[in-house]
């Protein structure tokens, strides 16, 4: 996909008034990495631009609806990880976050499809998977049994 079609609508006055080098990088940096999320500072250490400029594209690509946001934890451990908002076949899904090791882990198995669906037609409960993880220890974790490095890595979990 061309960056120049994607960054259109900023002629509309939409959240991006203007494009600039580094927003074109952190677009691309996640287009290319669509299937993974990333922090603000995972994504700073990736591309060539300052921490605030990093945030800044973000927050901005984020109000776009170019990138979805989510959170992890509350208050004031609450971290927040971003992934390229057109994901192609991938339908919202949940996340399983390891409490040893960090990672974290897309769930787009169908069962969770069916759980969703199950709160949604028998509780009327419409789930934000954005907003939703689940915490446990991972299977690698369980199998080595140390501490990993919390280093915040995606994997990708389908079955």
């Amino acid at each position: 996909m061309k960056l120049k079609f994607i960054f259109k609508y900023a002629e509309t006055g939409g959240p991006m008034q203007y494009r600039t080098k580094q927003r074109d990088e952190i677009l691309r940096f996640f287009m290319d990495h669509a299937d993974r999320c990333f922090s603000v500072k995972e994504v700073r250490g990736q591309v060539d631009a300052g921490e605030a400029t990093v945030f800044r594209a973000i927050t901005a690509l984020t109000e776009a609806g170019m990138l979805r946001k989510f959170t992890v934890g509350s208050g004031r451990g609450e971290s927040a990880f971003y992934q390229y908002a057109d994901c192609g076949d991938r339908p919202e899904h949940i996340h399983l976050k390891c409490e040893q090791c960090g990672e974290l882990f897309h769930m787009d198995c169908a069962f969770m499809e069916t759980i969703l669906s199950h709160f949604r037609d028998e509780h009327g409960f419409e789930v934000d998977c954005g907003r939703t993880v689940i915490y446990g220890i991972c299977g690698t974790c369980r199998a080595s049994g140390k501490n990993g490095n919390a280093a915040g890595e995606v994997k990708e979990t389908e079955k």
